[in-house]
Parts: structure tokens; sequence; C-alpha cells
């Protein structure tokens, strides 16, 4: 099967590519790539001083910031198309779309998200998660027939191996499919599943549903008893994965029965946790947020997990702790003395000059540095927790509103 690139949505936070991606990012009309998205570019994929537009390195440019509370969308639509052309006439590569002009540009997602639609329709570009819900009318459209392409050719294969009781092919990723996040290599990522709502469509889906329980119940009629013996390390963890995760979006379904007779009734813990459930298949509610002396923040209900964050990054969340009214990103140059002070708890000995430029651009609402900081303190829940629950623990808010944490103040504790 050709290997081919894919991804459902463009991540909140991206600190690598692969050698065809490209990053692509909106850009001031001077070319000034400073803080959030167009700083990234500029520091890490290759984005050119002074370069408005258009591909540099691994990134590409997309004017649409003329000034403050200046809109010109004409000149921004004609860009994104010519975007979009560009996309289109090179295949080779793959663009993942940020939320171009939704920060200090200040467009709404389900603006800009239009002006994207016809690059929606091209395999070789990733969209943001919020683009692609204002465009298909906020249902999102999984990309399954991935697994009906690969399966295609090889479940019949692996069907006659399981049912021989031994694996030989090379079809783990596709036919027994786990949690997204649990492993880095192309198939895990191409085919990983993104949540429970895609667990969820997979298992309804007319094809892949009843190809799972088949050959699920094919393992448990397969005279070999070893889960080991039958897949080999590492892929009898990843058939454990995949169990656990369908075992917890279709409870009393056959996946419980492979568990209970391969893997002594054990689940994959880190699919548990990804997708916000316990043992004992409860969903947790909500964690407390343990607030400790040293400010480590940890998930209490979690089993302690510390959610890790860079210190000036974690004084911008305890910053929006403090304040459950919420802060307007266009009121922070008044809150710049309470983050220093936040900010210095944790690095007493080192308020030098570039700390403290740092938090001038954090504070600055013309930059898009703050908007960066908040998708890294998204990006740090996300790995403990779905994104179901872990909306309710990052800063949040409609572009020009108050931002604020939902999380009820009941459930933080500070030591």
């Amino acid at each position: 099967m050709e290997e081919k690139e894919y991804m459902l949505f463009t991540p909140d936070y991206i600190d690598r590519l692969l050698p065809n991606q490209v990053f692509v990012f909106g850009s001031n009309a001077l070319g000034y790539h400073t803080g959030g998205a167009s700083g990234t570019a500029r520091k890490k994929f290759g984005a050119v001083w002074g370069q408005a537009e258009g591909l540099q390195g691994q990134s590409y440019a997309i004017p649409v910031d003329y000034g403050k509370d200046v809109r010109k969308d004409l000149e921004v639509k004609s860009a994104v198309e010519r975007f979009t052309t560009f996309a289109k006439a090179h295949q080779e590569l793959f663009f993942l779309v940020t939320r171009v002009g939704c920060g200090i540009a200040g467009y709404r997602d389900e603006e800009m998200a239009q002006y994207f639609k016809d690059a929606m329709a091209l395999n070789n570009v990733s969209l943001p998660k919020s683009f692609v819900e204002c465009l298909s009318g906020g249902e999102t459209n999984y990309d399954l027939e991935r697994f009906v392409d690969a399966q295609n050719y090889a479940y019949p294969m692996a069907l006659r191996e399981i049912k021989d009781g031994q694996k030989r092919g090379h079809w783990i990723w596709y036919v027994f499919p786990q949690i997204k996040g649990l492993g880095h290599s192309y198939n895990s990522e191409f085919y990983g599943i993104s949540g429970k709502e895609e667990a969820q469509a997979y298992l309804c889906h007319p094809v892949l549903g009843g190809r799972l329980r088949e050959i699920a119940q094919a393992l448990l009629e397969c005279n070999n008893p070893s889960a080991d013996n039958i897949f080999g390390f590492p892929d009898v963890l990843k058939v454990r994965s995949c169990m656990t995760l369908f075992d917890l979006v279709s409870p009393n379904d056959i996946f419980n029965k492979v568990l209970q007779k391969y893997y002594n009734g054990e689940r994959c813990e880190k699919t548990i946790w990804r997708l916000g459930f316990r043992e004992g298949k409860q969903q947790i509610r909500l964690s407390q947020l343990n607030i400790k002396k040293d400010y480590t923040i940890l998930l209490a209900d979690y089993d302690n997990r510390e959610v890790r964050m860079e210190p000036l990054t974690k004084a911008v969340y305890l910053l929006f702790l403090n304040h459950p009214e919420g802060i307007a990103f266009k009121q922070l140059p008044d809150f710049r003395e309470e983050l220093t002070n936040l900010y210095l708890k944790m690095k007493p000995l080192d308020l030098n000059d570039r700390a403290i430029r740092s938090i001038e651009d954090v504070t600055n609402p013309t930059l898009n540095s703050i908007n960066e900081k908040c998708s890294r303190i998204k990006a740090a829940f996300l790995e403990h927790v779905d994104a179901s629950i872990a909306e309710q623990y990052y800063i949040a808010g409609k572009s020009g509103d108050v931002k604020r944490i939902a999380l009820s103040r009941d459930l933080i504790i500070w030591e």
C-alpha cells in the first residue's frame, strides 16, 4: 500500500515537522514574524523576516494583519486563494494550516474558515478543528475510508492469520487501531483514532465495525492461548490498546471478552486516561487541580499526574486561575505587574532582560504571544485527558471576548 500523508485536524501546537510538511501561518503585511504562530514559523520552520507571503523554508505565510483595527477582507481572501492554488499544484507537500487570522488580525473562526472552503477539499491540506466544524455545520466527518482502503487488501490475510493463531503480516495499525498519540511512527499517527467520537463512528461504520468484531471473535476462538505468541512485541500491546479503546466506548461488547481471555482483564492505562476514564469504566467528572507550594500543577484524581509547562506559560495559567471572571486580551497590559510577580515566585533569580521582554510580549495585545501561550496550555492538558474534559481546564473564549478557565474554583487546591 502506498503511504500518503494524513492528518484529520491541524494540531493546536506544532514544534516539529516531517520533511514534506509545511507550517501555514498568518503574517502581518510587513512580514515581521514576531510572536505566536509567525514567531514559531521564523524560529523553527524557516520563515523569512520581511517576507509577508508565500513559501519560505518549511512554512507558508498568508498576510492577514494590516494594522490595528484594519480589515482588508478582499486582500485576505485573495491571499488564501493563492495559497489554495499553490497547495493544489504541490501535491508532494502537506500543508498544516493554523488558525490563520484568528489572533491579532481579529477574524472569527467562522469568518476565516469560509476563505479555506476550497482548501478543505484538498487531500494535502489539514485545517484547524474549529475551521472544519464551521465548514461542516458543526459536525465532524471522520476519514474512515483510510481504514477501508487499507483493509480491502489486508483484512482477509489478517483474519486468516488470526484464525491460525499467528500474526505474520504488517497490518496491525489499521486492523486493530488504537487511540492517537500512543506511538510516534507514521502508521501510528495516520491510523490513530482521535477520540471517543471517532471510535464510535468506527464501530457504526457498515464495514469497519463488523470486521473488528469478526476478527475479535476469531481471536477468541483460535487455539493459541497466548497473546504474546500470537502477536509478538510490541503488537501485543497495540491490540490491548485497541480492545481497551473500543471496550470503553462500547461496554458489554466482545472487546471485554478479549481483554479477559488474553490480558487478565487489564486495560491499557494510557488509553484510559487519554479518554478521560478510570478503571471500572466510570468516567471521571472532573479532577481536582492541585497547585503545590513550588507551583507544580497536579491532576489530583488522575494519579497526581503533573501538567508540565514552561515558567512563563505557567505564570499565564496561574494569572487566569486567579481571575475566574476572565480577562480580555486587550486588558492584559493592566495585568503585567501581577504576571511578573507570578513569574518571580517560580523563577526568583531569573528576571533578566529576556524574561522582561517575554512578559511584555505576552501582555501586548498587538502581538500573538498570548495565543501561543494559550495553545501550549491547552496542549499540556490534552496530553493527559480527552478534549471534552480538557476544555474545562485551559483558557478559552470567543475571539474578542473575555477569556477564562471554566473549571469550578471549588476544584482548585492551593497549597
